[in-house]
């Protein structure tokens, strides 16, 4: 008997121990993908994601993706002008040196009519031989150098322009002027908010009619569209033209942005 109940003893040892085994082996080979989800989500639509803090082990969360769109506008306050000379002669060296001398006068008269050094650049430089018909026959030489001056003071654009024109006279030329906002952060800003609430309110009307409420953020992108300046061409101003204050509307310009927000729902 004694001998009996030991053998029952050892087998009841010998089956746990086994049990004990099995369940070890079982606990090693479960996947690491057993314990993540899978997403499934697409524009404007629920899906499921990975288990977030507050969510049963195993739960996925549902998420709903929305766009937004914000706009916001302002007046330029700076303007941007392609200033330049142009001189004839029948020699190159002598063109040249008259286009100097021409481009010299519009960067002093630029200066003293309150226009920063820094605010000036060099565009353009040019020689180059005026022919005949036929193409071949040198009849003269063309100099030309072209300036371009950010005036910050855009109603005082127009005076500087024909300060400009004055100073230099029938040799000066205006190739286009364009207008800008200098520091668009406080419309970028503006256009942030109404998109981000934009897109917040659609998110809660699809939540609204699944049945669902709107939670935190689960993630957010934005795209901008940055005002271009608005560029007006324009032609030789003559100097007898330069009398008056050569009219110039700088308008509105428009920055916009765009959000794409997912969020999830609960």
């Amino acid at each position: 008997m004694g001998r009996g109940r030991w053998v029952a003893a050892g087998g009841a040892v010998v089956v746990v121990a086994a049990v004990v085994a099995v369940v070890a082996l079982a606990g090693r080979s479960r996947p690491a993908s057993a314990q993540t989800g899978t997403s499934t989500t697409g524009p404007s639509t629920t899906g499921t994601g990975t288990t977030g803090a507050g969510a049963a082990p195993g739960a996925p969360i549902r998420t709903i993706t929305v766009s937004g769109d914000g706009t916001a506008s302002g007046r330029p306050d700076t303007a941007t002008v392609q200033l330049g000379v142009q001189v004839r002669a029948a020699k190159a060296t002598a063109a040249l040196e008259a286009a100097n001398g021409k481009a010299q006068q519009l960067l002093d008269t630029l200066k003293i009519s309150g226009v920063k050094p820094d605010d000036i650049t060099t565009t353009n430089v040019s020689l180059y031989a005026q022919t005949a018909n036929d193409g071949h026959t040198v009849t003269g030489y063309e100099a030309g150098n072209t300036v371009m001056a950010k005036i910050r003071d855009v109603g005082r654009a127009g005076v500087i322009i024909d300060a400009a024109a004055a100073s230099v006279g029938d040799d000066i030329s205006l190739q286009g002027v364009s207008f800008s906002i200098d520091d668009t952060g406080a419309m970028r800003a503006a256009a942030r908010r109404e998109a981000v609430a934009a897109a917040k309110a659609q998110a809660e009307q699809l939540a609204s009619a699944s049945g669902r409420h709107v939670g935190s953020i689960i993630s957010l992108s934005e795209g901008t569209t940055a005002p271009p300046p608005l560029a007006y061409a324009a032609g030789t101003v003559p100097a007898a033209d330069a009398g008056s204050r050569v009219p110039l509307e700088p308008g509105q310009q428009q920055l916009d942005v765009a959000v794409t927000v997912v969020y999830e729902l609960v």
